[in-house]
This record gives structure tokens, sequence and C-alpha cells, in this order.
């Protein structure tokens, strides 16, 4: 007598039962990356009008300089902490550290009477700033391996599409209100809501580092520039984040500059600095799931020397154009091309960390970045009035071929 079987389940893969909460996460996080950053960018690029707006008439760059670099001191301070208390505690509330604590102190700088109070209070929102690097962190510590490239390139995309609608929707909004940081108020709601969504819908298999947790800085950071590579990593991330981020306030400036032989109106002005930040955060979103995919199927050390080639070769007609126009096809230009390095630099990080450090590895990183964001309009601020702001980019070109040149002798040793 034959008896029929019934067919059994189909097993559940190694990699589900590791990752049982990856593809979750992977529908959230870049949406709730998408809130954020466009609470951010919505504000960030009209920083020189919202100083300007307290009262600042003279030395506007220098203001502006200092104000950002102080911001992203605090945050080159506090985000290595914050890594190593995600390597011991989770990653998941390091992002709602990240986009409640930024949203709430975003709101509060709305409030600021003169240009020092608004000053003081974007450095309380430095306290808490990370929402990026902590969700990277947790998509690499929670995603299978052969699908990492993918899933760091869907949220940033997220993050950049918030990116591009933020400068629309502030210049919109900086046309339309007599004072312009009151656009924080918008900026912290976006970040809060961006929160309520990690909280409710996020989840984490914990893979936390042993022994107890102690505050350290300098340490780590010894044992992670002991691995090869790690240190020209960290350099690279440092002038993508000059070059990506660290330029948007210094973009706004320039693109002042270009318009100042004709004066518009406000809302010209406006429109033209949203347009600049705009070119930038659509050819990112365009370039980046395609870059994604490159990341999975080829090494990923290769992709990232040529997007540092790249991002230095469209640095190089900011020396020479004339017109807003040319700046926001140059901005097109170099984030098509340049969009690779961020995912690459956050690959290989997690390839070459020590186990239990990928973390605050990758929170080192964002130090460096945050750094460098500081550094680029303070450094633009000290060379534009003395010798201009095109010299500034020729600098920057300069020390972009320098790293591409340090990579590649890496990988020789």
């Amino acid at each position: 007598m034959l008896t029929s079987r019934m067919p059994s389940a189909a097993p559940v893969s190694t990699a589900e039962r590791q990752y049982p909460y990856w593809r979750r996460n992977l529908q959230v996080l870049p949406f709730s990356m998408m809130l954020a950053s466009l609470g951010f960018g919505l504000a960030w690029p009209f920083l020189p009008l919202m100083v300007r707006a307290l009262g600042v008439e003279q030395n506007l760059e220098t203001w502006v300089g200092n104000m950002v670099l102080v911001f992203y001191v605090v945050s080159f301070v506090m985000n290595p902490i914050w890594g190593s208390i995600a390597d011991h505690y989770g990653r998941k509330i390091m992002v709602l550290r990240a986009t409640l604590g930024m949203g709430i102190s975003m709101a509060l700088t709305a409030f600021a009477p003169t240009p020092l109070a608004f000053a003081f209070l974007l450095m309380f929102v430095g306290v808490f700033n990370g929402a990026s690097s902590a969700s990277m962190a947790l998509i690499v510590a929670n995603t299978p391996p052969p699908r990492i490239g993918r899933a760091l390139s869907f949220v940033q995309t997220g993050s950049l599409i918030g990116q591009t609608m933020g400068p629309a929707v502030g210049a919109l909004l900086a046309s339309m209100i007599e004072r312009q940081h009151s656009l924080y108020w918008v900026s912290g709601g976006f970040m809060i809501v961006a929160g309520i969504l990690v909280a409710t819908l996020v989840h984490e298999v914990k893979q936390l580092a042993p022994g107890r947790w102690r505050l350290q800085w300098i340490g780590p950071l010894r044992e992670l520039l002991a691995v090869p590579r790690m240190g020209p990593l960290f350099m690279l991330s440092f002038l993508f984040s000059a070059l990506w981020f660290g330029n948007v306030p210094v973009m706004s400036l320039f693109a002042l500059d270009l318009l100042s032989a004709a004066p518009p109106s406000i809302g010209t002005e406006a429109a033209w600095l949203g347009a600049v930040a705009l070119g930038l955060g659509i050819s990112g979103a365009i370039a980046m799931p395609i870059w994604g995919r490159v990341l999975d199927r080829h090494d990923p050390a290769r992709v990232l020397a040529f997007a540092t080639a790249a991002a230095a070769l469209t640095q190089v007609p900011l020396v020479f154009l004339q017109t807003p126009f040319a700046l926001v096809l140059a901005r097109l230009a170099f984030g098509l091309s340049a969009a690779a390095m961020q995912p690459a630099i956050i690959r290989l990080l997690k390839d070459h960390s020590p186990p239990g450090m990928d973390a605050r590895a990758i929170s080192y990183a964002s130090s460096f970045q945050f750094i460098a964001m500081g550094l680029a309009p303070f450094a633009a601020g000290l060379i534009g009035p003395a010798f201009g702001l095109r010299t500034y980019f020729a600098l920057t070109v300069v020390l972009t071929v320098a790293g591409l040149v340090l990579w590649r002798r890496s990988g020789r040793a």
C-alpha cells in the first residue's frame, strides 16, 4: 500500500534565522531617515539667511563658519561615545537618541533671540547628532552580509531624498516667513516623527560587545587605527563629508557671491540656494541605488577608488564657473559620481573592523565626518574673504587627490 507524503514546509534559511528583522527594518529605516534628512535639509542650507535675519550684516562667512565648526566639534566628540554605547547596549536606542534628541533640540533653536543664543542652541543640537550613522550601524549589524551594500544604499537613498526635498520645502518656507530660523520648528517636527516610526516599527537582534561599558575615546581609536587600511578609510570619510555635507553652506555662500552683481530679492536668493542643494540631492538619490548593486557585485575597495577620483574631477569646475546655473550642474555631476563613496566606506569599515567594534568603527568615521562638516565652512570662512572661495575649492581638489593616493598605496602595503 502506497502512502502519500505531505510536502514539508520550506526550511527557514540561515540568514532569516540570524537576521529575522532585516526586511522590515529595510522598509522602515529608509523612510524614517528620509523624514529626518528632510527636517535637517529644509533648514541647514539656509543657515546664512537665518544668521543674517538675526542681525549679522558683516563677516557673514565667518559667523556661519564658526557656528558650523562648533556644532560639528561637539558632534565629533560625542559620536564615538554613542557608538561605544551602541556596541554594548544596542543600536536601535542610538537611532532613537539621534532622531528624538535632535528633533526636540532643533525645535528649541527657534526661540533664539540673538546670533550668540542661536549658536549656543545649535551646539546643543550637536550633542545628539548622528541619525544617519546610527541607522547604518543598525543596518550593518542586522542585515545578511550579501545584502549589506544594497541595504546601505536604500537607507542612504532615503536620506538623499529627504535632502532633495528639504531645500525645496525650505526655499518655499524661507520666502514666506520673516524670522528665517523659525524653520527649525518644522525641522524638529520631522525628526520627532522619524523617531516615533523607529520606536514602533524597527527591531534588532542585539550583537553586544563583551565586558562592561566604559567611557573611552582614545583607546578604541588606537585599536582601530592599528588595523591595516582603517586610517585611510577614516581620511576618505573625512574628505567625502567635507565635499558632500560640509560644502552645503559654502555652496550657499558661493551662490550668493555669484548673484551679487545683480542683487535679487530674498525669494530669488532662497530659490537659487535651494536649487544648488537640490541638484546634489537629486543626483545622489538617482545614483545611490545603482552604486549599492555595484558594491554587492564588485570589490568595494575599487569602487571607493573610482568614486574618490570622480569626486576630485567634478570639483574642478568650481574653480572656473561664473553662474549659479553652472554651479547647479557641477553639483549634479558631483552627486552622480561621488555617491558611491559613503556606502563603500561603511562596507569596508564593517569588513575591516575587529569583532564587536563595527558600530564604534562607523561612529569614529562619522566623527571624522562631523569635524569635516565643521572645518569645511570654517576654512572657507578664513580663505574666502582673503583669497576668494575659488581658492578654497582648488584646495579641496588637491586634498581629495591626496586621499586617493593614500588609499591606493595602503592597498599595496
